[in-house]
């Protein structure tokens, strides 16, 4: 019996080339995708991911021009067609999510007014039912209050929203194929989860073929049923996901994956506390000073000498608002932070400045933290004593820099170098806790891999302990000793790394946890049945319920929970908890510093 043939394939790509000027930025790349087939494409920043994609539409940024190729979507070459043609088919027939959201959308239209006019564009509706189809894809995508998010315009939402409508207008008209530039770049993780679901779900139910550009290996291991690697304009890497992740064949694949196989950090033991949040409280009055948003709410952990607490979370959980709250930055509304057991809140203003020189904090993105008038030796000399351009040199030596960028401006760095020079300025006044908020986000995967070795190495020579904050559970899972969990300013649950990331329990933790794309193919979500999804919107911080703040999403909410404070309790194996039903069938009692 004859083997079942392959079908034949739906993009079918031969020899594109694109050039900027005399630099070619895509050489003659070839590649094939099925129908129902989502092909991951991986690659540094500048490997020519998004002009490749761009280049499948039969579009290229100025001055940029393609070459040569072919780029045939069922058989008919677009490159041959005329531009009116073309764009019959953009949308239609090929759809397009690209990595900025906010330079794709017009500041001056609302949103369901830009995903009306994509849909009536290629779909038979009127204005009434395109309207309608606006709203149902937002709220498909996980938006609250979607149609007054329809009647908004581009700057009144946020940058992961506005990546949604982006989507939205990409997957109104059912394209047959799509091609996804970072498309989940600025979501949660669970957004991110129902987003790739519902993705992977429609290339198998429709035969629609998804060519899916990624720096997340999460993604592309869960998701994607090939890999094509890509770096200087070629493609490098063509493999079976699982063969890719067991035994990829070239150096920047393995340099990727290198993260994966290193050991996790181990913990110092009983070490003496140097950090101490008890009760710990923020709201924002909002600009019409009638609504209070609780930001954080009567937050408790501890950080010991040399261990690092991740605390994860997703936007607007109040993550940020804890690290600057701890620095004082801002002022907390209620509670204590002790360090080194003296009480913050109750520093003058010169003890305060002495004990910022312990406590020092790194930046998510680092040009923004770095003065760009400033070389990087009075960057970091501004961090001393006095000058000492021999410290200075050390420093950078510390953090895997070559002396000679001292006389560099912050913008003749790459963002991984950027972020390195503040890691370099923040150790240089020894302290005893980092504070790291998103230090690795507007990193490329392979600086990640790299800050994630710096800040281990770091720890392990100088004693340091961090607060490390982020939405990347990865990086948190690789770096961290004790992880807490954020929900809507509370801290849910806390324990050790192992307990949160092998057997979360808090119900929020599991969505959360379940949301988590780890670079494993043998654990890939699609795979696997979910049963820790929560139903339902994330309340308004503005207007919290009276009781648990996720009893209205949870399936395990009893009556109670939805009139009952939840206050952190402690389990058994030592983690806090903060769901009254969970922490009541494993024998739990109240924390005596619990709200």
């Amino acid at each position: 019996m004859q083997p079942e043939a392959a079908p034949p394939a739906l993009l079918s790509v031969r020899d594109l080339t694109v050039a900027y000027g005399g630099r070619t930025a895509v050489q003659a790349v070839n590649l094939d995708i099925a129908p129902g087939e989502i092909v991951g494409l991986t690659g540094d920043s500048g490997s020519g991911k998004s002009t490749l994609g761009l280049a499948l539409l039969g579009l290229a940024r100025p001055p940029g021009r393609i070459l040569a190729g072919e780029v045939r979507l069922s058989g008919a070459d677009l490159l041959t067609l005329s531009e009116p043609q073309r764009r019959s088919l953009r949308g239609r027939e090929v759809g397009l999510i690209v990595q900025n959201p906010r330079a794709s959308l017009s500041p001056l239209h609302m949103i369901g007014e830009q995903i009306g006019a994509v849909l009536k564009a290629h779909l038979p509706l009127d204005g009434a039912a395109a309207d309608a189809r606006a709203v149902d894809l937002l709220r498909n995508l996980g938006l609250n209050d979607p149609e007054r998010r329809a009647k908004a315009y581009p700057h009144e939402i946020s940058g992961g929203m506005a990546q949604r409508v982006l989507i939205a207008m990409a997957l109104g008209a059912g394209p047959r194929l799509l091609v996804a530039d970072e498309p989940t770049s600025g979501l949660d993780v669970t957004i991110q989860a129902q987003f790739l679901d519902e993705l992977w779900k429609t290339a198998r139910d429709v035969g629609s073929a998804v060519l899916l550009m990624t720096q997340d290996l999460g993604i592309i291991a869960n998701y994607c049923d090939r890999v094509l690697v890509m770096q200087d304009g070629a493609i490098v890497a063509d493999d079976v996901t699982k063969r890719f992740f067991a035994a990829p064949r070239d150096v920047y694949s393995r340099t990727l994956l290198s993260l994966e196989r290193v050991a996790p950090p181990v913990a110092p033991g009983d070490a003496a506390i140097v950090l101490e949040a008890r009760g710990l409280s923020k709201s924002f009055r909002l600009r019409d000073g009638r609504k209070v948003l609780q930001a954080v709410d009567h937050a408790d952990f501890v950080i010991g000498r040399g261990e690092t607490l991740g605390l994860v979370g997703e936007s607007g959980s109040g993550k940020t608002t804890v690290g600057r709250c701890l620095l004082r930055l801002i002022e907390p509304d209620a509670g204590e932070v002790l360090f080194e057991g003296r009480d913050m809140g109750r520093a003058t203003p010169a003890e305060l400045r002495r004990l910022r020189k312990r406590i020092q904090i790194v930046f998510q993105d680092p040009l923004d933290a770095l003065d760009p008038r400033w070389t990087i030796r009075d960057i970091i000399n501004e961090a001393l004593e006095r000058p000492d351009a021999a410290r200075v040199s050390e420093l950078l030596g510390f953090v895997g820099l070559d002396p000679a960028v001292a006389k560099l401006k912050p913008r003749a760095l790459s963002a991984g170098a950027q972020q390195r020079v503040s890691i370099a300025r923040a150790i240089a006044a020894e302290p005893a806790l980092i504070v790291l908020d998103e230090p690795t986000s507007a990193l490329t995967p392979l600086a990640r891999v790299e800050i994630v070795r710096l800040l281990r190495d770091l720890q392990a020579r100088l004693g340091s302990s961090y607060l490390f904050i982020s939405h990347d559970l990865s990086t948190v899972e690789h770096l961290s000793h004790n992880v807490a969990v954020m929900y809507l300013g509370q801290i849910v649950e806390i324990g050790t790394r192992e307990q949160i990331f092998r057997s979360p329990r808090h119900p929020y933790a599991k969505a959360l946890l379940a949301a988590h794309l780890a670079p494993d193919p043998s654990r890939r979500r699609v795979d696997r049945i979910e049963d820790a999804k929560l139903a339902g919107e994330i309340p308004s911080p503005i207007d919290l319920p009276r009781g648990c703040y996720l009893a209205g999403r949870c399936p395990e909410a009893v009556a109670s929970c939805r009139t009952q404070l939840q206050p952190l309790r402690t389990l058994r194996d030592g983690r806090q908890i903060r769901c009254t039903p969970v922490a009541e069938r494993d024998g739990a009692k109240t924390d005596p510093v619990a709200a």
